[in-house]
C-alpha cells in the first residue's frame, strides 16, 4: 500500500514538473543514470489475453514515445549499459514476452529511428505452440465468467478473488506450477478450449520468421524463461530448469543470446546467480535505477500507455527516487545489523 501511494505521488509530481517546463533541468540532472525502458504488448487495444494487465501500448503512443526519446536521449542497447560504457543521456528499449504486436506495430518505428531494442523471449510460446499461463488464464476467466472464477477458487482456495484481474494477481503471487497446470487443464475442458488450437487461433506471439527478420534489422533477443513462472516461488532446481531449458531452445536459432529478464520482475533469491552460471551476462529487473550500473541487476522503467508527461515522470522521477529510497533503506538496515 505504501509503495503504491509513493509511486502515485511521485508520478503526479513528475507530471507537474514536466508541464512546468522543468524537463531540461531534470534530464540534465539525470544524464549519468542510463535508462532502460520496458514495454510488452504493442496492440492498439487490449484483448482478452492482456486486459487489465497494464501491459499494452498503442502503436501511435509508442511512436510518440520514441520520437520524444530521439529528441532528448541517445539510444543504446542493453549490453552497452551493462558494460558500463554508455554515454550520458543513454536509453535502451526492451520488450518482454515476445508478443507478435511488437513485430506488427513497434518494429516499423524501431527501424525508422534505428533503435537497437532487445526482446526477451519466452521460449515455449515462440511460433504459437502454446500460451503463457497468464494470457491463457486471463482469456479463459473472461470467457468462462462465474464458473471459471469458481474453478480458480477450488484450486487456489477461498481467499482467491472472483474478478479476472484480481485472480491473475493472486495466482501470480501464490504461484505453484502443478496447481496452475491443473487449473488450466480443468478450464480447457470446461470451455472446450484445447490449448494448441487456442494458441494457433490467437497468434499472440512472435514466430521464428519474424524473429529472424528483426534480428537482421539489428534487434537483439534475450531469455525470459521457458514458461514465465514467478521465479521467487520456485525451488533452485526448478529455476535452473526454467533458465537452461529456455536457453537451449533459444540458442538453437539464436546462439548469441546472453541476457536474461526476470518474469514479472519477481526475483528468486538466487535467480540472478543462476542466470550468470548459465552464461547469461546481463540480468534486467522491473523497477530500479542504473546508478551505479550492476550488470546482474539492471533496473528498468515499466511503461504501458503513458502520455509523454507520464513517460518523463516514470523514467526521470518515479524510478530514480524510488531507487534512492530503497538504497537508503538498505543502508539503514545494514547499519542496524552492524550495531
Amino acid at each position: 500500500m505504501v509503495g503504491r501511494v509513493l509511486t502515485a505521488s511521485l508520478h503526479y509530481f513528475g507530471v507537474a514538473l514536466f508541464y512546468l517546463g522543468a524537463g531540461p533541468l531534470i534530464r540534465r540532472l539525470g544524464r549519468k543514470n542510463p535508462k532502460i525502458l520496458l514495454y510488452h504488448d504493442c496492440a492498439d487495444h487490449e484483448s482478452g489475453y492482456t486486459a487489465e494487465l497494464e501491459c499494452t501500448t498503442g502503436a501511435e503512443r509508442f511512436r510518440e514515445h520514441m520520437a520524444y526519446l530521439n529528441r532528448h536521449y541517445r539510444f543504446v542497447d542493453v549490453e552497452t549499459i551493462a558494460s558500463r560504457g554508455a554515454p550520458e543521456r543513454s536509453v535502451a528499449v526492451t520488450f518482454d514476452d515476445g508478443y507478435s504486436s511488437v513485430y506488427q506495430n513497434a518494429f516499423p518505428t524501431l527501424k525508422a529511428y534505428g533503435i537497437p531494442a532487445t526482446i526477451y523471449l519466452i521460449s515455449s510460446v515462440i511460433g504459437n505452440r502454446t500460451l503463457v499461463w497468464v494470457n491463457e488464464l486471463n482469456a479463459l476467466l473472461r470467457e468462462g465468467g462465474r464458473a471459471a472464477a469458481e474453478c480458480a477458487r477450488r484450486h487456489f482456495g477461498p481467499r482467491c478473488p472472483v474478478e479476472p484481474a484480481e485472480i491473475i494477481s493472486f495466482c501470480r503471487i501464490n504461484y505453484e506450477p502443478d496447481k496452475m497446470d491443473r487449473l488450466l487443464a480443468e478450464l480447457r475442458v470446461l470451455l472446450d478450449r484445447p490449448v494448441q488450437d487456442h494458441a494457433a487461433q490467437a497468434r499472440l506471439y512472435l514466430t521464428w520468421d519474424q524473429i529472424h527478420e528483426m534480428r537482421r534489422a539489428g534487434i537483439s533477443f534475450g531469455n525470459h524463461s521457458r514458461s514465465h513462472p514467478n521465479m521467487a516461488r520456485l525451488s533452485e532446481d526448478q529455476q535452473v530448469e526454467e533458465i537452461t531449458a529456455a536457453q537451449r531452445e533459444l540458442q538453437e536459432q539464436l546462439p548469441e543470446v546472453k541476457a536474461f529478464a526476470h518474469p514479472f520482475g519477481h526475483m528468486g533469491r538466487t535467480t540472478a546467480r543462476l542466470a550468470a552460471e548459465a552464461n547469461l551476462g546481463s540480468v534486467v529487473e522491473v523497477g530500479g535505477t542504473n546508478r551505479p550500473v550492476l550488470p546482474l541487476a539492471l533496473g528498468r522503467t515499466h511503461l504501458s500507455n503513458e502520455s509523454i508527461a507520464g513517460l518523463f515522470a516514470r523514467m526521470e522521477i518515479v524510478e530514480p527516487l524510488k531507487g534512492l529510497v530503497r538504497r537508503r533503506a538498505a543502508t539503514l538496515r545494514r547499519g542496524s545489523a552492524a550495531v
